[in-house]
């Protein structure tokens, strides 16, 4: 059930008879399934990308695609990196950072931070050929879930009151961090070849700074930096594909 509490925590994706609740070992042991609903959800994103594209011109076809990956999760990670950028770029201390990061307003850093990000992924996505960005799609989300694997297992999360990554704070244990990123590396082996090595060092590059910057300012993580992270890496994985130097293989 592991496979499904990952399901129901990353995704608004309807399965039938789940739970509201999970156990926290459970919910441990689902962060090593993070990749495969991530490329659960870039897939979907690339079916509705594929069919959109036989019906309309390739920039609606990739609005669509990105729109379709929003609405299954929620807009829960965009949600968090608006957060993010409200928090760490309107807050001087560490309780001011907090503080704004759970009001549930959005200021301006957070309107720019999401914009720019979007119009971003994709501008990247429309310099791909067609079969291109449905690897790219795939990817993306593999590796952008993966993300949030190593802040959870190497920093401490700072809400005292719990937050939305507190159920899964102590669950990723060494095992499941190299199980899942073992898993990671063949999603990405499968659908971008020998690009995978320099989009796993990118994403590990993104990682590391924003972890090393939350730590610095708010001495740890939370929620909202976990799916910042994720937004993070699912754009640098977009920008290391649309390189005019680094070309995914047919």
């Amino acid at each position: 059930m592991s496979l499904r509490s990952a399901v129901t925590f990353l995704t608004r994706l309807p399965l039938p008879h789940t739970a509201s609740e999970h156990p926290t070992a459970e919910l441990g042991a689902a962060t090593v399934y993070f990749p495969v609903v991530g490329a659960l959800i870039g897939a979907l994103g690339a079916g509705v990308y594929w069919l959109a594209s036989t019906l309309w011109p390739e920039p609606l076809a990739i609005i669509l695609a990105v729109a379709a990956t929003v609405l299954a999760t929620g807009a829960l990670h965009e949600d968090a990196l608006a957060d993010f950028a409200d928090g760490f770029g309107g807050g001087w201390s560490r309780d001011q950072v907090l503080a704004i990061m759970k009001d549930s307003r959005i200021g301006s850093y957070g309107v720019a931070a999401l914009t720019l990000v979007l119009l971003a992924k994709l501008a990247a996505l429309a310099s791909l050929t067609r079969l291109d960005v449905v690897r790219a799609l795939i990817a993306a989300h593999t590796i952008g879930r993966w993300a949030a694997l190593p802040l959870l297992a190497g920093l401490p999360y700072v809400r005292d009151a719990g937050g939305t990554g507190a159920a899964f704070t102590g669950g990723v244990t060494p095992l499941r961090l190299t199980l899942a990123t073992l898993v990671t590396a063949a999603i990405l082996a499968a659908t971008i070849g020998l690009r995978t090595i320099p989009t796993i060092i990118a994403a590990t590059l993104v990682t590391a700074f924003l972890g090393w910057y939350a730590h610095r300012r708010i001495g740890g993580i939370t929620g909202d930096v976990l799916g910042a992270t994720t937004q993070c890496v699912e754009l640098a994985t977009y920008l290391v594909l649309a390189s005019r130097y680094i070309s995914i293989p047919g």
